[in-house]
C-alpha cells in the first residue's frame, strides 16, 4: 500500500515582541494534490456462455482481457469501482477442419479499494490492469465457461486545493526561496454526452428478431483548447449479438461505430494549455425500432470529464529570518529524464476463419493502443502492450471485393532512463512510425517500427510561506552614544526594521557615501537586512 497524507500547516516562533503583517505579494495556485494511493489485486469472477458462438467451442486456445471503467464512487476511506471485463477469446471450432475463430464478450464486475482518507466530493483516477485470466468449461453445461481473472487496481485520490505563495521578501529581512515548477490547475468540468440514433443493417444482413447483448467502447480521438473552452471529438464502437429473424433463429453481431463531438466550458482555459479529457459509457442500450426488423434505436450515455492546467514558474519564500511564519505544501513534479526508444515487432498468423483469402494488401492503419504494464527497475523503464492494427485487403473472390480485418500485436521493451527509481511517475508515448502487412506463406504477416518514449519524473515537497508576522522594530544598539562618539571614530548600529542609509545619514548627521566609506561589505546601498551590525561614522557637532 503506497499511502501520502496531507500536511497541515505549520507555525514557526520566532521570540520577542511581534507585530502582524498580511503578505501583499502572493501568487494563487490551484494545486491537486495526493490525498492517497493504493493498490490492491482482486479476482473478478462470473460465467460467459458459449451458447451464441458459432461455429461451437470444441477448445479455447488463448484469451485476451482488458479491463474498463464504468462508474467511480468516493465514499469514506473506499473508492467503489463499477466495471467491466472486455474477453477477447482465440478458439479452435467444434467441427471436423477445427478451424479457429474469435467471440468477444464482456463481464461486469463491481469491487471496491480501500484508500484511508478518502472522502466524497474528491476526485479519483483509476487504473486497472488484467495479470490473468483463466476460462474453465462447467461440468453441467458444456456451453458455458467459468472466467477467473486476477486483477491490479490501483486507485488515486486527489484534492484541489487553494494555495497563497509569497513571492517577495519582505524589505530588510533575509528570506529563503526556491523557484519552483507547479501544475496549476485553471479548472475542470464534466458533461453527460447523449448518442441517440437510428440506423439500418447492411442489405446483406438478416432482420434483428431480438438483440441478446451489446457493448460500447469510447475513445476520445481529438482535443482542441479555444478561449474559455474544451472541444472534443470522439467515437463509440457498438458490438452487439443477436438472434435473426428465420425460423431457425441463428445468431449473428454486428459493429457499428458513431462519431461525436462537443465542448465543455472552463473558465479561463487558452489555447497551448495541457487538457486532459476522460470519456466513460453510462449506459448502451439497443432496441429493434418498431415496425422494423431491420432499423434499430440505439441510445449511449457517456460522461466526459475535462481538466486544464498549466505549468507555471514561480519564485516562492520557503523562509524568511527573524519572522514567525504560516506554511503549506506545495508539490512540484520534479523532471529525472526522458528517453525515446525504437522498438521493431512483427507477428505472422493465418487469415481468420471465415474471411476470404488475400489477393492483395490495400491499407494498413493502427487503431488502438494499450500500455498493460509499466514497472520501473534502477535506471530502465519496463514497458507491456499491444497495438490493434486494421487491415484492408482485396480478397481472392471472383469480385474482388474489399476485407477488413483486425488483430493486436503484443510487444515489450525497456527504456533507459538514468536516475529513474521504484516509486517515480511514468508517462509513456507509442507511436507507429511505419507499418506493413503482407502475404507470406499461409499466414499475414504485420511488420511495424514503435516509438516508445518514457517520462519519468519524481514529486517534490517544499514548505512555502503563505502568512508572516514580523518582530517590532527595537531601539539601535550602540557601543557608544552618538553624543560622545569622538569625531574620525565610528559605533556599531544593528538594523531594525524601516531602516534605509538615506534614514541613518540624516539621523546621525553623515553621509550615505561615508557610511558606505566604512562598511565595504554593502555591496548594495538599497538592501540591508534586519538584524545586520554596519559601523556609523562620527561627525562634529556644530
Amino acid at each position: 500500500m503506497a499511502m501520502k497524507k496531507r500536511p497541515k500547516p505549520k507555525y514557526r516562533q520566532r521570540l520577542g515582541e511581534t507585530t502582524t503583517t498580511r503578505p501583499v505579494n502572493t501568487v494563487r495556485l490551484n494545486v491537486e494534490e495526493v490525498v492517497a494511493e493504493n493498490t490492491e489485486q482482486t479476482i473478478v469472477r462470473g460465467k460467459i456462455s458459449g451458447s451464441d458462438v458459432k461455429p461451437e467451442v470444441d477448445k479455447i486456445l488463448s484469451t485476451d482481457a482488458t479491463g474498463k471503467v464504468k462508474k467511480v464512487e468516493v465514499i469514506p476511506d473506499k473508492v467503489i469501482i463499477e466495471g467491466i471485463l472486455k474477453l477477447e477469446v482465440l478458439y479452435s471450432a467444434f467441427k471436423e477442419d477445427q478451424s479457429v475463430h474469435t467471440f468477444r464478450t464482456d463481464l461486469p464486475f463491481t469491487d471496491f479499494v480501500e484508500v484511508r482518507g478518502a472522502r466524497p466530493g474528491m476526485n479519483a483516477d483509476i487504473d486497472i490492469v488484467v495479470e490473468d485470466v483463466s476460462l474453465t468449461r462447467d461440468p453441467k453445461c458444456a456451453d458455458d465457461w467459468d472466467v477467473a481473472a486476477v486483477l491490479k487496481v490501483t486507485a488515486r485520490i486527489t484534492e484541489t486545493r487553494e494555495v497563497n505563495a509569497v513571492t517577495e521578501c519582505p524589505t530588510g529581512f533575509k528570506c529563503e526561496t526556491e523557484r519552483m515548477k507547479v501544475k496549476h490547475l485553471v479548472g475542470s468540468g464534466n458533461k453527460q454526452v447523449l448518442i441517440d440514433k437510428y440506423f439500418e443493417l447492411p442489405p446483406d444482413t438478416p432482420d434483428v428478431d431480438r438483440v441478446r447483448r451489446c457493448s460500447c467502447d469510447v475513445e476520445i480521438t481529438d482535443t482542441r483548447i479555444i478561449k474559455d473552452k474544451v472541444l472534443f471529438d470522439g467515437k463509440v464502437t457498438l458490438e452487439c449479438t443477436y438472434t435473426a429473424l428465420k425460423d431457425h433463429k441463428p445468431v449473428h453481431t454486428f459493429e457499428r461505430t458513431f462519431k461525436f463531438n462537443d465542448f465543455i466550458e472552463i473558465k479561463g482555459a487558452e489555447k497551448d494549455m495541457d487538457v486532459d479529457v476522460d470519456a466513460m459509457v453510462e449506459s448502451c442500450t439497443v432496441e429493434v425500432a418498431e415496425g422494423n426488423a431491420c432499423k434499430l434505436d440505439v441510445t449511449i450515455v457517456l460522461n466526459v470529464k475535462v481538466r486544464v492546467s498549466e505549468e507555471r514558474d514561480v519564485d516562492v519564500v520557503t523562509d524568511i529570518e527573524g519572522a514567525t511564519v504560516k506554511t503549506a505544501p506545495l508539490s512540484m513534479e520534479s523532471p529525472v529524464g526522458e528517453k525515446c526508444k525504437q522498438v521493431v515487432i512483427r507477428d505472422a498468423a493465418e487469415i481468420p476463419a471465415g474471411k476470404p483469402d488475400v489477393d492483395k494488401v490495400r491499407e494498413i492503419t493502427a487503431r488502438n493502443f494499450t500500455i498493460t504494464d509499466v514497472d520501473i527497475v534502477p535506471d530502465k523503464v519496463l514497458v507491456r502492450g499491444k497495438v490493434e492494427f486494421e487491415v484492408m485487403y482485396k480478397s481472392m473472390k471472383p469480385d474482388h471485393a474489399v476485407h477488413m480485418l483486425h488483430r493486436k500485436v503484443h510487444f515489450k521493451t525497456f527504456i533507459d532512463v538514468p536516475g529513474a527509481r521504484s516509486g517515480d511517475n511514468v508517462d509513456v508515448d507509442i507511436n507507429v512510425e511505419w507499418a506493413n502487412a503482407k502475404m507470406d506463406g499461409c499466414d499475414l504477416v504485420i511488420e511495424a517500427v514503435l516509438e516508445v518514449c518514457a517520462k519519468v519524473t519524481e514529486t517534490i515537497e517544499r514548505e512555502v510561506v503563505i502568512e508572516y508576522t514580523l518582530p517590532k522594530p527595537t531601539a539601535p544598539p550602540t557601543t557608544a552614544p552618538p553624543g560622545a562618539c569622538v569625531p574620525g571614530t565610528t559605533f556599531n548600529y544593528t538594523i531594525v526594521q524601516g531602516d534605509t542609509l538615506n534614514k541613518l545619514a540624516a539621523r546621525f548627521g553623515t553621509t550615505v557615501q561615508d557610511i558606505l566609506n566604512v562598511n565595504p561589505q554593502i555591496t548594495n546601498p538599497n538592501l540591508i537586512n534586519v538584524g545586520d551590525v554596519i559601523k556609523i561614522p562620527c561627525v562634529a557637532k556644530g
